[in-house]
Formats: C-alpha cells, sequence, structure tokens
C-alpha cells in the first residue's frame, strides 16, 4: 500500500472540535446573529433563531445532495436575506472569524495522528487535507495549534475548491496540487460514504476510521482501522487486512 501521497479528511480523522462542527452543521447562522447582536447591543429574537437553523440545514442538505458547495459567507448571506435581513460583507467576514475562532480552544488532535503525520513526512510522503468545511481558515489554525501545519502541502476544503465530498472533483483538485497521481494516493478518513466511496471511483486506495457511529452494510475500504495509533506503520509497509 506505500504510496507516494496521503490525503487526510479533518473532522474526527484528524481532529475533534464538536463545537465547530456545529457551526459546520447547524448553528452558524444562529451564531452569527447573536454576534451581531452583541455588537449592536441589540437582541435577536428566538424564532428567527429557529428559523435560521432550520434554513441553514435545509441549504446544508441540498449542498450535501448536490454538491456544489457555498463557503460560510455565502451561506450567512443567503439565510440572512431569506430572513428578511442584510448585513455588510465585511460585518460576515469580521463576525465569521470571531465565531470559529472561539471554537478552536476545544479542537484536538485525534489520538495518534500527530505522531503518524510525522512519521510520514519524515518519509517524504506528500500529505494533504481533503475535507468538507464551509471555513477554511479552522483548518489552518487548528493544524498549526498541533504542531502539524508544515507537514501539509496542501489543505482542499469544499469551501477553498466549490466541491462537497460528495464530488470526486474535491479529491481530483488534491491530487494535482499534490502532483501524484491517484491509483499512487491514499485517503484516510471516517465517513464510507464521503471518504471511502467517493475517493474510490477515482481509483484512490483508502483507509476507514470505523468508530462504529456509521451502519454499513458492507464496506469496500482497503483497509479498515478503529484507531490512527500506528496507521503510519500500515501505509509505510503495507497491509491487506483490516486491523482493530
Amino acid at each position: 500500500m506505500r504510496p507516494q501521497a496521503v490525503t487526510f479528511d479533518f473532522h474526527n480523522t484528524l481532529a475533534r472540535c464538536d463545537r465547530w462542527f456545529q457551526l459546520e452543521i447547524r448553528d452558524l447562522v444562529p451564531a452569527f446573529l447573536r454576534w451581531h447582536a452583541r455588537q449592536a447591543s441589540s437582541t435577536v429574537s428566538d424564532a428567527t433563531l429557529d428559523l435560521s437553523v432550520e434554513l441553514y440545514r435545509k441549504l446544508r442538505l441540498d449542498i450535501m445532495r448536490h454538491g456544489v458547495e457555498q463557503d460560510a459567507a455565502n451561506c450567512v448571506n443567503v439565510v440572512t436575506r431569506e430572513l428578511g435581513l442584510e448585513f455588510e460583507p465585511e460585518t460576515i467576514e469580521r463576525g465569521l472569524h470571531d465565531v470559529m475562532y472561539a471554537a478552536l480552544d476545544d479542537s484536538q488532535p485525534i489520538e495518534g495522528v500527530v505522531a503518524a503525520v510525522h512519521a510520514l513526512r519524515e518519509k517524504g510522503i506528500k500529505l494533504g487535507v481533503v475535507s468538507s468545511a464551509v471555513y477554511h481558515p479552522f483548518l489552518e489554525w487548528s493544524l498549526e495549534k498541533f504542531g502539524i501545519d508544515d507537514a501539509f502541502e496542501v489543505i482542499v476544503t469544499s469551501a477553498s475548491c466549490g466541491f462537497y465530498k460528495s464530488r470526486t472533483e474535491i479529491y481530483e483538485i488534491a491530487l494535482s496540487a499534490l502532483s501524484v497521481t491517484a491509483e499512487r494516493a491514499v485517503h484516510v478518513g471516517d465517513s464510507h460514504r464521503f471518504d471511502v466511496e467517493t475517493a474510490r471511483k477515482l481509483g484512490m486506495q483508502t483507509i476507514w476510521l470505523d468508530e462504529g457511529d456509521e451502519a454499513t452494510d458492507s464496506h469496500r475500504a482497503d483497509v479498515v482501522v478503529t484507531s490512527l495509533a500506528g496507521v503510519d506503520l500500515i501505509l509505510l509497509n503495507g497491509s491487506p487486512e483490516s486491523r482493530s
């Protein structure tokens, strides 16, 4: 299995940060509205906050389905306009920075991944990140916090490239940036649907981090692990079998 390049998913693969994840999937717009209310010394109604959650969830589910991403600023702009509210782009950007940066304290590396990343980099393996994320800077902040930002040659988020991980284009962009073919690359992630199935459509090998949270009758990953501790040995030495 020894590859020329390895790409990692971010959430629950490189990092765990429930606060950030809830912003990504549910709480982004209400968090921005609360931030803006504090700045303006005003209030926002519970009804508006509840509706903002509903509208944002619908937008995110639509994006997951068709695969064409909108970044955090565009998502906030779309939803707040539906609510009959308008904000300057600079205000949205400032609010997003503050809301997302506040979640950084809770961002922690997955056990074993920092050592694995360093070991792979020391062996000359090209490394990248491929993540469905609406706010790209949070990944850079987290990797810098973990001390592994310099190990990655490229970070491709759905926000930065315009494609969700239901689309193969996000992986193609990462592989192109790493100057490697799909057949010589491995993707590591915890989502069977978005990490294993999509990456394999391109011909990438895959390692699935199965933490028991995703029901699937069968898996198509080349290797299944329940921990990333020692995943560098699998990648460097090769292993045709799943392990726990």
